[in-house]
């Protein structure tokens, strides 16, 4: 054998394996060190990889070709023989040899081939981190600049302009600059500077104006210290509008390098621009962008219709793309499109504007949205759901990193951050998306409803006030004022403002939803039957909706003590589920069934779902199973198990209420859950009384909530049950005066 190795290492096979191997090693080696400061992407050093290990079977075939031809001069010799035995076993070798790496490239090749090419996902900034401003951050608006030409083309240039430097000034980090959505709400409006300022909550406004001369331009722009008004400085430009976009960038440009030594300093700058040299396109992009703001059905068709527009005339306007994808996006969100067909759309858009422009915040931002989007899709695989929400956030980070005063990009990570139960961090994200875009009907919603969720009412009417000033038609803004008086018990009130939401937006759905959460505390479950009736046949019901449709269906009967049907409906599900939801109710089934073993196995499991590969989350459902199970285990007699459950929901409790500023009622009430299972029966009415009072209407539940078992026969229980229904009978009356509006389904 040692015989018959020699004779292949001296092969030219051999000698030309190892000619390959070490020149493939050296360039892969160079390329490992040069591409990364080269700045090119992953794959570029992957496919090399591949490239090179694929070419070494085609190296092994042209050494054996020439072995092959010094074997045909060997066998013309007389005595052959032991060569030929040698031969034969170095060619066994050989293609041996040759077959394990081409099989070996095959597999590669076709592995690769049906991998999805992945994002390199650098670790993430904390939020502390994301929102920190490089040294003293100075906030800053960019009003629209006036046109005082006759021609609309003056005025969309004046918008360009603008919006230029509004994108050039919010990719400094030394700036906070506020959104387009809020400084072009001021457009053609003689409001005062100081109560622009104010409003934005800036400390600079720069504003200006466009006037045209035959073929002259002369623009006029200034910097205004708001609070003092005093003017920082102002400058005019003269120029001919033969190359009108030149003219722009020009001045956008000695517009920013004052800014930078009057303001900021001398720091880089990313080149900017509006994305498209052409007027009509940026003038069809802007309409659309403005109808986006508004987030309706009829809105969202007429912002597709002119950003197509904009894309028609210039293809390769790489905001139009990422614009257009997200009104896409914000279809699917609204519950008003088919999520395939979203994606469908979007996906193309998005990839055509981050290859048009790697750099692009929108892009990034709209990217992070549909990823977001698509975690949704992969429930039953926690960690694909996670990988999916990994990227989001990166994508999201990029925009922000890239372009520090996009809103949007910080409202979607605030609610991804929320939903995996980072309260906190996702309530500052909303908060510096409030910042950067009060006016956005849609960050205003986010901000309040987060507010209303650690009981900070008084902020969330004043973000409301805000929004009806704004766009007083704008429906959701009514479901802030509508949720504050539902939360403070003023169930009248309450129904005011969701019945106001349905004249605005005709949107029966959303108004039975609301009325719903209204008759179950006042005791109507016959009414709010027929409403989940009308809902379940609803030829309009939103995509994504019919999950709602059960759980208000479920609430009901567990209202209304009908546990036969709700016990019939929870046995349809899969026995193996790996929905959370579907085994809570299954657990909470067993409950009314009083199978507190079966129980505390089905509320574990869901606990555990839940807290799948999101292991921060502490909200009040957490919270919520943690007393359910502290109680399931107490009636087995599992007092361990009891304890654990009962203290961790303690220590969650007090850590929401000093670390989010949890006042809610609904708080209190779990408050109170805890004090009845740990048996202090004094504390527990106590703290079920005071949640009443501030507010917390949903005593149905604490009529099945099996925490209160050990309270309920105490006289002054009843004393609160009595008082709660009294106050029912009020609110029931005050609202069977307004209207029939309860009867929207007839």
């Amino acid at each position: 054998m040692s015989a018959v190795w020699e004779d292949v290492k001296g092969r030219k096979i051999f000698k030309a394996a190892t000619l390959y191997a070490a020149v493939a090693w050296g360039i892969i080696q160079i390329a490992d060190i040069l591409l990364p400061v080269l700045r090119y992407p992953e794959w570029v050093m992957s496919s090399m990889v591949l490239v090179a290990f694929s070419g070494f079977p085609l190296a092994l075939i042209f050494g054996w070709m020439l072995d092959y031809k010094n074997e045909r001069a060997v066998l013309a010799r007389d005595d052959y023989s032991g060569e030929i035995k040698s031969s034969i076993s170095s060619r066994f070798i050989e293609f041996s040899v040759i077959l394990t790496f081409g099989a070996g490239a095959a597999f590669l090749y076709f592995n690769s081939a049906n991998q999805p090419v992945q994002a390199n996902i650098e670790p993430l900034p904390s939020v502390q981190q994301l929102m920190a401003p490089f040294g003293e951050q100075k906030t800053i608006a960019v009003l629209p600049f006036a046109s005082f030409g006759s021609s609309q083309k003056d005025e969309y240039f004046a918008d360009g302009l603008s919006e230029e430097l509004l994108n050039v000034l919010a990719r400094n980090k030394n700036l906070r600059v506020a959104a387009r959505t809020s400084s072009f709400q001021y457009k053609n409006k003689n409001i005062n500077v100081k109560n622009i300022a104010a409003e934005l909550g800036v400390q600079y406004i720069l504003e200006g104006s466009v006037r045209r001369s035959g073929e002259l331009i002369r623009v006029t722009a200034q910097l205004i210290k708001a609070d003092e008004d005093v003017h920082i400085f102002s400058s005019s430009w003269d120029r001919n509008t033969n190359n009108i976009f030149k003219v722009q960038d020009e001045i956008a440009q000695s517009v920013l390098d004052t800014l930078e030594i009057k303001l900021l300093g001398k720091t880089e700058q990313r080149q900017s621009g509006i994305g498209t040299n052409d007027i009509g396109a940026f003038a069809e992009y802007s309409r659309g962008v403005t109808f986006i703001r508004n987030r309706s059905k009829e809105d969202f068709a007429k912002a597709i219709i002119h950003l197509n527009n904009a894309l028609t005339i210039d293809t390769d306007y790489a905001e139009a793309n990422a614009k257009l994808a997200q009104t896409y996006l914000l279809q699917l969100s609204y519950g008003l499109v088919e999520r395939e067909n979203a994606f469908k759309l979007a996906k193309p858009n998005i990839e055509k504007a981050l290859l048009l422009n790697p750099e692009l915040p929108e892009g990034h931002a709209v990217k992070g949205l549909l990823l977001w989007q698509a975690s949704d899709t992969t429930k039953e695989n926690p960690e694909e759901s996670n990988k999916l929400l990994q990227q989001a956030k990166y994508h999201l980070n990029k925009a922000i990193e890239l372009n520090p005063s996009n809103a949007e990009a910080y409202m979607w990570y605030g609610t991804i951050l929320q939903k995996e139960g980072q309260l906190t961090d996702g309530s500052r994200l909303y908060k510096k998306a409030f910042e950067i875009d009060p006016q956005a009907a849609v960050v205003g919603y986010n901000r309040a409803m987060d507010l209303i969720r650690v009981g900070n009412y008084q902020e969330a009417m004043r973000v409301f006030n805000i929004m009806v000033r704004n766009n007083p038609n704008y429906a959701n803004a009514y479901q802030i004022a509508g949720d504050v008086s539902y939360s403070v018990g003023q169930l009248d009130q309450a129904y005011k403002m969701y019945q106001k939401i349905a004249e605005l937006s005709g949107d029966n759905v959303e108004w039975l939803r609301n009325a719903n959460n209204i008759l179950l505390p006042i005791g109507n479950f016959e009414l709010a039957q027929q409403n989940i009736d009308t809902l379940a046949k609803s030829q309009n019901l939103k995509y994504g909706y019919k999950d709602m449709v059960s759980q208000l269906q479920a609430q009901l009967w567990l209202a209304s003590k009908n546990y036969l049907a709700f016990n019939q409906w929870t046995d349809s599900f899969d026995e193996n589920s790996k929905d959370w939801d579907e085994r809570l109710w299954r657990g909470l089934s067993s409950i009314t069934k009083k199978e507190w073993q079966r129980a505390a196995e089905e509320l574990e499991v869901s606990y555990n779902l839940m807290m799948a590969n999101k292991v921060e989350r502490k909200d009040e459902m957490t919270i919520r199973i943690q007393l359910l199970l502290a109680k399931a285990f107490k009636e087995t007699g599992d007092r361990i198990k009891s304890d654990s459950y009962l203290n961790t929901a303690a220590t969650e409790i007090d850590k929401l209420v000093k670390e989010s500023g949890f006042s809610s009622q609904v708080l209190r009430y779990q408050q109170a859950a805890h004090a009845a299972i740990a048996d202090d029966t004094l504390k527990a009415l106590g703290l079920l009384r005071q949640a009443i009072q501030e507010g917390f209407v949903d005593v149905w539940m604490v009529e099945f909530d099996p925490s209160f078992d050990g309270v309920r026969q105490d006289p002054t229980y009843a004393a609160i049950i009595r008082e709660f229904n009294a106050k029912m009978n009020l609110m029931r009356l005050n609202i069977s005066s307004q209207s029939d509006k309860f009867a929207v389904g007839q």
